[in-house]
Order: C-alpha cells, then sequence, then structure tokens
C-alpha cells in the first residue's frame, strides 16, 4: 500500500526536529511504498499536504501529533489550531486517516471524538500495531484482541524484535541545527516524577534496545551527513550497567559524531569523562526543583546537594550543561524561586555563559501525570478536568509577577 507518514504542522516557525516516531514507523513498513512529510518545516502547510497527496496518491495518511501546546506560561502557543486546519483538508480526501504520536496519545478519546474525520487511532507504541491496521485495512482482516471501533489497542513493541528506524523516509538534511535529529536507545522510565507521562506511554520499567542496533543507527546517520544528533532517552546514565556497556561501545565505534542527552545528577566524573570521549558535547540535567522538599515532593531521587558538584564535574571535563528548572514547584515557593536565580547566574559567570545553560519553566500538568490526579484530590481543579487545555502547577503572588517579568525579558531577549 501506499502510506504517507506525516508530522503534524507547529503553524509557525520552530527549530526543526527530526520525526524519530514516524521514523521507526516508517522502519516497520518495508512492503510498502512509504513517503515521509514533515510539515513544522513550512508555513504552507495546508497547500503542502494537498499537493503531497496529489502526487503521491497514498492510500493512508498518517499522522503523528506529537504535542498538545507548547508548555509555556504564561502565553501558552496551542498545536491543535493547525493540526484541526489539516483535518479539514482530509475532509475532501476518500481514504484512510490514522492518528498517533505522543500528544495524541495523552488525549485518544478527547481527539477521536473531536475529530471525526480520523478513521484510527493509535495511542502508545505504534510499531506492532500500525502494521497490522495496514494489513486488515489491505486485506479486510480482523486484528487479533481488538473488537473494533475507531482506537486501537495499546501493544508495547519488543524492543530487541524492533526494525531499525527509517532514517531516509524523509529528508534528513533539513535537520541540521545540534540537538535536531534523535537516536534512541531505551524507552520507559522506572522513576515516577509526578508531573511525568513517560511511564504512563512507555512503561514504568527501562527497556533497552540492543547496544549494536542502537550504534548502527549512529553508523546510519554519518552514512547520511549528519554529524550530530540527541539520545531521546528520558535519561542516559540509568540503568548503569547499560549505560556503561553502550559507552564502551560508542567509543570502540568510533562514529565521529556529536551528542547530547539528559542525566540525571547521579553521574560520576569518571563517567562523564567516558561520555566525552564516546562523542558527548553536551549533558541536560532535570532536577526541577532546588530544595529538598521541592525534589521530594516531585519524586525525585536526588538531594539539592547533588546539582552543582554534578553540573561542575560536566564542565571541567569540557561538556557543555543545560539544567532545568520549574517555577513554583510543588513545595517550593517565592525564595525558591530567588534561589533559582541565583543558581543560574553563579554556574553561567563561574562556568562559563556560553557553555553553562539554565532554563526555568512552570510545570504543564498533563492527564495521567501523578500531579494531576493531586491537583483533582486537592480540589485545586475540577473533578472533570481533562488538562486538556493548559493547567500550570504555579505559586500565586510576588513569585508569580516575579517569573512573569523574568519570562517577558527573555522573549524580549530572544525575540
Amino acid at each position: 500500500m501506499r502510506i504517507l507518514l506525516v508530522q503534524s504542522p507547529t503553524g509557525r516557525p520552530e527549530v526543526p526536529i527530526f520525526p524519530i516516531g514516524l521514523a521507526f514507523i516508517a522502519g516497520q513498513l518495508s512492503r510498502h511504498e512509504i513517503s515521509g512529510l514533515d510539515l513544522s518545516l513550512n508555513n504552507e502547510y495546508k497547500t503542502t499536504l494537498q499537493e503531497e497527496i496529489r502526487t503521491f496518491n497514498p492510500d493512508i495518511v498518517a499522522i503523528s501529533l506529537r504535542n498538545i501546546d507548547d508548555s509555556s506560561y504564561p502565553v501558552t502557543y496551542s498545536y491543535i489550531k493547525p493540526f484541526t486546519e489539516i483535518m479539514k483538508v482530509l475532509e475532501s480526501w476518500e481514504g484512510t486517516v490514522i492518528a498517533g504520536g505522543t500528544g495524541f496519545s495523552i488525549y485518544p478519546e478527547l481527539i477521536m471524538d473531536q475529530y471525526p474525520r480520523i478513521d484510527y487511532g493509535i495511542p502508545g507504541e505504534g510499531e506492532i500495531v500500525f502494521p497490522e491496521l495496514v494489513d486488515h485495512i489491505e486485506k479486510g482482516t480482523a486484528i487479533e484482541g481488538w473488537s473494533g471501533g475507531r482506537i486501537l489497542p495499546w501493544k508495547q513493541t519488543d524492543l530487541s524484535e524492533l526494525s531499525p528506524p527509517d532514517y531516509r523516509f524523509i529528508d534528513i538534511s533539513r535537520y541540521c541545527l545540534p540537538d535536531a535529529i534523535g537516536v534512541q536507545s531505551r524507552r520507559g522510565c522506572a522513576f515516577r516524577c509526578t508531573y511525568c507521562t513517560y511511564s504512563y506511554l512507555s512503561g514504568s520499567r527501562f527497556r533497552e534496545r540492543p547496544v549494536d542496533r542502537v550504534v548502527k543507527d549512529i553508523s546510519e546517520l554519518a552514512s547520511l551527513g549528519v554529524s550530530r544528533f540527541q539520545f531521546v532517552d528520558s535519561i542516559f546514565n540509568v540503568p548503569e550497567d547499560y549505560f556503561e556497556e553502550l559507552l564502551a561501545a560508542l567509543e570502540e565505534a568510533d562514529c565521529k559524531l556529536s551528542w547530547s542527552a539528559w542525566i540525571d545528577e547521579n553521574v560520576t566524573r569518571k563517567q562523564l569523562e567516558k561520555m566525552k570521549n564516546a562523542g558527548a558535547v553536551k549533558v541536560d540535567f532535570s532536577p526541577d526543583a532546588i530544595t529538598d522538599k521541592g525534589l521530594k515532593r516531585l519524586g525525585k531521587r536526588m538531594r539539592a546537594a547533588d546539582l552543582l558538584p554534578a553540573v561542575r564535574s560536566a564542565r571541567e571535563v569540557g561538556l557543555q550543561v543545560g539544567v532545568n528548572f520549574f517555577n513554583g514547584n510543588p513545595g517550593e515557593g517565592f525564595w525558591a524561586f530567588l534561589k533559582k536565580i541565583w543558581f543560574m547566574l553563579k554556574v553561567r559567570l563561574t562556568l562559563g555563559w556560553k557553555s553553562t545553560f539554565v532554563n526555568i519553566g512552570t510545570i504543564r500538568v498533563y492527564a495521567h501525570s501523578p500531579l494531576a490526579g493531586y491537583m483533582k484530590q486537592k480540589g485545586q481543579v475540577d473533578e472533570d478536568c481533562t488538562f486538556f487545555e493548559p493547567v500550570f502547577y504555579k505559586i500565586c503572588g510576588p513569585g508569580d509577577w516575579l517569573y512573569r517579568l523574568f519570562q517577558r525579558i527573555r522573549r524580549l531577549r530572544h525575540g
């Protein structure tokens, strides 16, 4: 069958992000004719989609909705409007429309009810279900374990049997910025950060891909002229034995590609040196809170005292460092925000202004996260709140006013 894999438009110019989820889907469809289309790269996305349908003439259009909005407070940009516009384009087309992606997977019932043009929705990992659905459409046979309806059952992928992502299904040369191209070595997360949906989407344990296949992905990127990528795993240095095995394999392969990854603060100086020797150029930490009380309330396994030594060690071995905080966490207020500002100034001034980055955001609460349940339990939102429209966990009063001023200054500075 002829299948058009589409990344949903953002509706505004943004840093291009290679659609790694669709690349994995494409990798499982080798017997079909595939075309890839990233509508986030083109502001004329409606015309672009119409033209691609006309020239490629697909039997199936499969759309990945990666994000519901940009999770930014106090000004939040929604990706639902451009998604709605391409749904309208597809109303006059007679083929099969399938929807999936991480944003879709958090709200499958709501989105399917809102968009009757979608014939089938695939929540969660799609590498098993998508090919089964295509066979069902092609042959008219039933899918095992599916009782009908428009939403297909969740099926977790056995990563040891997963075919590699197809990095050639779309023109990869358009994703030339740092961290725009992803490599995935594991899925799921064993940690229960209260704001996070990783365990809901991919399971509450770490599932690793065979190391040799991850290295093969990187070699494929090198052959395509890619010079830098990002590991898109929830956390790169856990499980520790797999982390060490992968680093050893990367150093031995000597692919000459630079890379970045998200790690937590339970990393040693020796491990950071191994990362550097294996090609790492940047690490990102996500403590999110800056006090022990805030860390405990977010479900973090670190202590506040662990952060600065980890950042300093990473800088000393020659890595760029990013640190992510949230403002207004449970258990943290105005003084914690000032402490984060001070930390930002301190590390950037002492460890390198152009090599040490600190971001302070606000928790955008999503359905199926522990924090969503907590807010309902405490009466902070209505019991029937879906969290589809943006809901933020934030402080009130001076802390919120100061944060709004901080964000306004950043927007003016960065355009």
